[in-house]
């Protein structure tokens, strides 16, 4: 399988790299948008599959407070992406961003809910408008090119069946 290879660098330049690159405190969140692409393409399985090892990953990489976290918001993002069974594949492109917008809104929050569950205690509007906000926008924005690299990837890896 080539996603968990490709997660585990995306999961590095992550935690690594994109760290510098901030709009505000924001980042982007590749390996969100690498789950959300290919749950959008209709792979439902393997979205939830890639979801849990790259939400592994970044939480072994970035020494978040549980383990496991970052999968939950991943798997859960991933399984309400692919229930649509990629017809957002073949939508409009802004019906993507939208899925995009909403997932990683989505994602951002239940992270934020996790730790106010832990007993920790973030300035919630300074979270938002600060983190949040801006993590959303930078992925609405490599959105696109994400999802057009995994869908042609898909295409690629699982060919369209002919009938004779």
């Amino acid at each position: 399988m080539i996603g968990i290879p490709a997660l585990a660098i995306l999961a590095t330049l992550q935690a690594s790299v994109l760290t510098r690159f901030r709009l505000l405190d924001g980042a982007p969140d590749l390996v969100l948008l690498a789950v959300l692409g290919w749950a959008l393409t209709g792979q439902r399985r393997q979205s939830m599959t890639l979801g849990l090892a790259g939400g592994l990953l970044l939480d072994l990489l970035s020494g978040y407070p549980l383990v496991g976290v970052t999968s939950l918001g991943l798997i859960v993002v991933a399984f309400l992406v692919s229930l649509s069974e990629g017809r957002f594949w073949e939508a409009n492109f802004l019906l993507q961003l939208a899925v995009v917008l909403l997932g990683s809104g989505i994602y951002h929050l239940a992270g934020l809910g996790i730790l106010v569950l832990l007993g920790r205690t973030p300035d919630l509007q300074y979270a938002v408008s600060r983190v949040v906000m801006p993590s959303v926008f930078l992925n609405v924005v490599l959105a696109l090119p994400v999802i057009q690299a995994l869908g042609n990837l898909e295409e690629t890896l699982y060919p369209p069946e002919v009938g004779i």
